[in-house]
């Protein structure tokens, strides 16, 4: 359950529709999502993760930590759900990530995917997810796309 979700668009706030060859260096699109203890639960249970720092307060307070934190790769996932839905069709081809530091369950991240290099149908996206508020990164990379056809359009 997303419990808040934003989406802006940088540089195109009033259009409704884009063209992937209107794509331009800079442009940037976000979600800010809020994942509870269930939702992590459920993640854990599908990818398999048994590290009980993601479900057990006592497992994360003795590892220094006050309440479960989030998996990396669940933040992370933030990216392509980005991409694919603001960009239908889009094939998700690479992502690098690094792990900065750690989120909590119940803190707000804003995950941001910003276009850094338009070659042809093919993007290069900077990826960053912070925690809201404070702006402390949890988790960056680059993500390596391509887009339909150059005369798919999207709407935002």
């Amino acid at each position: 359950m997303m419990i808040s979700s934003s989406v802006s668009l940088r540089h195109f706030k009033n259009l409704t529709a884009v063209r992937a060859r209107a794509l331009h260096v800079g442009q940037s699109v976000s979600d800010v999502r809020t994942f509870n203890a269930k939702e992590v639960k459920n993640f854990v249970q599908l990818t398999g993760d048994s590290n009980p720092i993601h479900t057990e307060e006592p497992s994360a307070q003795k590892t220094g930590f006050g309440a479960p934190l989030l998996p990396g790769i669940l933040v992370a996932s933030l990216f392509p759900a980005i991409i694919g839905s603001k960009f239908p069709g889009t094939v998700y081809a690479s992502q690098t990530l690094s792990f900065r530091n750690p989120a909590l369950v119940g803190q707000a991240v804003k995950a941001t995917v910003t276009v850094r290099r338009v070659k042809g149908r093919w993007v290069t996206f900077k990826t960053v997810a912070v925690l809201q508020g404070t702006g402390q990164i949890i988790v960056d990379g680059d993500a390596l796309a391509l887009l339909p056809g150059h005369d798919t359009e999207w709407g935002f």
